[in-house]
């Protein structure tokens, strides 16, 4: 394949459009180095850690697999920073969700529930690199190696926002200062051993809806008579969380 010029902005794959690169950020005409990234994205989503081939990335771009090995050092490089970016993304959209609900401890919490569910759901093939690590050894090392810290302070956010949304509904308001203080959470975190059993049944339950919602409970998936993927049920469950977070003495 001939050497692309720089200026050259066209792609084989006709669904790579400005309005395309636009749904990942501010830029029509991101850089390639990120237009790999965001077309990764999507691969992986829809093929899994284990079929996804970087050719298919290539071929759609009209770059060679060394352009690749440039930018990443290899596949399992590539792969690493992409499911980086994708959990900060993921932690974003929960956030974007709280903000958008009624300004209640209540219809926040609930936002914060439903989303992950919604975005669990919307990770497809990221869910085994992100959540099971022996899923894919050689990507979780690498992982390992660059991205540990990053990936520490994401999900440190995660749970700085989950412990907000539980003071507030123990408070019963919404604090007024909108992202919370991860110093000052993560102290109220530490000292609070009922708080964090309160934060820890909320992403427990949470991540167990998510799954069983997203379709990844293989063995549930198959007939089962006990459905537990039913949105009545979810949303019931999800009151269900709340009340008994409202009604848990710190």
């Amino acid at each position: 394949m001939a050497r692309r010029k720089l200026s050259d902005v066209s792609h084989p794959d006709p669904l790579l459009t400005d309005n395309f690169w636009l749904t990942f950020g501010g830029d029509p005409q991101p850089p390639m180095r990120l237009k790999i990234l965001y077309v990764t994205f999507g691969e992986i989503a829809v093929s899994g850690p284990a079929s996804f081939n970087v050719a298919s990335v290539c071929d759609r771009l009209g770059i060679t697999y060394p352009m690749v090995n440039h930018y990443f050092g290899n596949r399992d490089g590539l792969i690493a920073e992409a499911a980086t970016e994708v959990y900060e993304r993921y932690v974003e959209k929960l956030w974007e969700a709280v903000r958008n609900a009624r300004p209640t401890p209540e219809e926040r919490m609930r936002a914060w529930i439903s989303s992950e569910v919604t975005e669990t759901t919307n990770l497809g093939g990221w869910s085994p690199i992100l959540h099971f690590a022996s899923a894919s050894r050689e990507v979780t090392a690498e992982i390992q190696r660059s991205f540990a810290s990053r990936l520490n302070r994401i999900y440190e956010i995660k749970v700085a926002r989950l412990t907000q949304l539980v003071m507030e509904l123990k408070q019963g308001a919404v604090n007024s200062s909108g992202e919370p203080l991860k110093s000052q959470v993560r102290q109220s975190f530490l000292d609070n051993p009922r708080v964090q059993r309160l934060v820890a049944l909320v992403s427990w339950v949470s991540y167990g809806m998510s799954v069983s919602r997203s379709g990844q409970n293989l063995p549930a998936s198959n007939g089962s008579v006990f459905s537990m993927v039913d949105q009545k049920l979810l949303e019931s469950s999800i009151d269900e969380v709340i009340s008994l977070v409202r009604q848990s003495e710190l």
